[in-house]
């Protein structure tokens, strides 16, 4: 077969980029070639994420973009999306096949089954189009997990410079708001071997920062065996590792063991970000969060007296239903006077199949996008905050890729999660990890060496 060029395009959190990474690992085993664009491909896989209703619009985007700019592509959509709702992708149009996360390891046979059953067209303009679209598709969120995809870490690294290593998968956790049970299942774990192997490859390989992603991280090993805190300790262990980073870390889940962790070996980089979702305690009741506002304090301030220059970090659901302008006010008032540094906003969306669209006390859309605005400008404090207070300081940091508005600048992160920009000298190539001292800030990116 001579067309075998596929691209991936990821959308939402860092277990999807991760998976994405899986997804090229089959695609290349079958000896298919990666491309750079999708213009250039002649399957293109969406994986998807389907957490809020801009989550499903943006793919719907890209299906409709990718008819115009490469319309003789093979279409595949698979992820959290495929998985909810096959028939609305089905109805879009221009999708040749929906694969569910149960699916996923048959990407290669479904693509090749799309490319033999519709030879490619001279030209583009002649492309045909499948006469339907192929749906593989398995309801998870009930399965007994032993009959789940098990979480298999691979060494496939994408346009990345910070490879992600999925270790669990799934989450166990009855969050009103949250559909992430039923489209990917119940919680379960890697093998511990498996991951330090991993990482131990991905280290050899050259890479200098490794990301340890999960859907419910803290929860790994399921209270058996190796949990998150033995496991990153093993981690750490793999000669020649660099740096070592945690994904998201629901608070409930998260082991105060880790801080010590971090406070002993610079190598595991000083930021967590904690989910809290709401201050105000009425809303996280309703939501079933499995703590209270000054539970989620008293962490933070554990974590802060280990570690004063850590980054903390959050996401908040704003205009939950039942969530009055007296309790949003509560939530805005707890995080500006919390020792969180940065605050991800999401507004509240129904999501089909999940208990929340049941509540009353619905917030007008118009409500909600007013206090998203207010709750962002509250982050925009914080943040600079932060941001200002590592001027003068030495951080340690990687290059990512050069700075597109600053020549012979290169972008960085450092261990702490704040973007730098890199000047003066040669500039430096990506994945090169080294100790800085900060000269200043320029709106949200630090600088230094300017």
């Amino acid at each position: 077969m001579a067309d075998k060029r596929y691209y991936v395009q990821t959308f939402g959190c860092r277990v999807n980029q991760a998976d994405s990474a899986g997804l090229a690992a089959h695609l290349d085993a079958a000896a298919y070639v990666r491309t750079g664009s999708w213009r250039d491909a002649d399957v293109v896989v969406l994986n998807t994420c389907t957490v809020t209703h801009r989550s499903d619009t943006d793919v719907r985007k890209a299906v409709n973009r990718l008819q115009r700019e490469n319309p003789g592509a093979r279409v595949v959509v698979t992820g959290c999306y495929a998985q909810r709702d096959p028939d609305a992708l089905v109805q879009l149009g221009g999708v040749a096949a929906v694969v569910g996360n149960a699916h996923k390891k048959r990407l290669p046979a479904v693509v090749d089954g799309l490319l033999k059953a519709v030879p490619k067209a001279p030209h583009p303009e002649d492309e045909p189009r499948p006469a339907h679209t192929s749906v593989f598709h398995t309801p998870m969120g009930k399965r007994d997990p032993r009959t789940l995809p098990p979480v298999e870490p691979v060494t496939t690294v994408l346009d990345r410079t910070r490879p992600f290593v999925k270790i669990q998968d799934g989450c166990d956790a009855h969050c009103t708001y949250c559909i992430i049970p039923e489209v990917r299942g119940r919680a379960r774990s890697a093998d511990p071997k498996r991951v330090v192997s991993a990482v131990a490859k991905l280290v050899a390989d050259g890479w200098q920062e490794i990301v340890l992603a999960g859907v419910h991280l803290g929860t790994y090993g399921g209270g058996t065996g190796d949990g998150l805190r033995d496991l990153t300790r093993r981690v750490l262990a793999v000669p020649g590792l660099a740096q070592l980073r945690l994904s998201c870390i629901e608070p409930m889940a998260f082991p105060l063991e880790l801080v010590e962790i971090a406070a002993d070996d610079p190598r595991l980089a000083p930021h967590f970000h904690l989910p809290l979702q709401s201050g105000a305690d009425q809303v996280l009741k309703r939501m079933v969060r499995p703590y209270r506002a000054a539970d989620y304090l008293r962490l933070l301030e554990s974590i802060r007296s280990r570690l004063p220059n850590a980054c903390l970090g959050t996401d908040v659901i704003v205009g939950f239903p039942g969530e009055t302008e007296a309790m949003f006010a509560e939530t805005c008032r707890f995080i500006e006077a919390s020792p969180l540094n940065y605050v991800h906003v999401f507004s509240y969306s129904d999501r089909s199949g999940t208990p929340s669209t049941r509540l009353d006390g619905k917030v007008d859309p118009r409500i909600i996008k007013q206090r998203s605005g207010r709750l962002h400008a509250v982050g925009d404090r914080l943040w600079r905050r932060y941001l200002d207070d590592q001027v003068g300081r030495t951080l340690r940091i990687l290059t990512l890729e050069p700075d597109r508005k600053h020549p012979d600048h290169v972008r960085a992160l450092s261990a702490n999660f704040c973007p730098v920009r890199l000047g003066a000298g040669e500039p430096l190539p990506p994945n090169r990890l080294l100790d800085v001292q900060i000269d200043g800030r320029d709106g949200d990116v630090l600088f230094a060496g300017a």
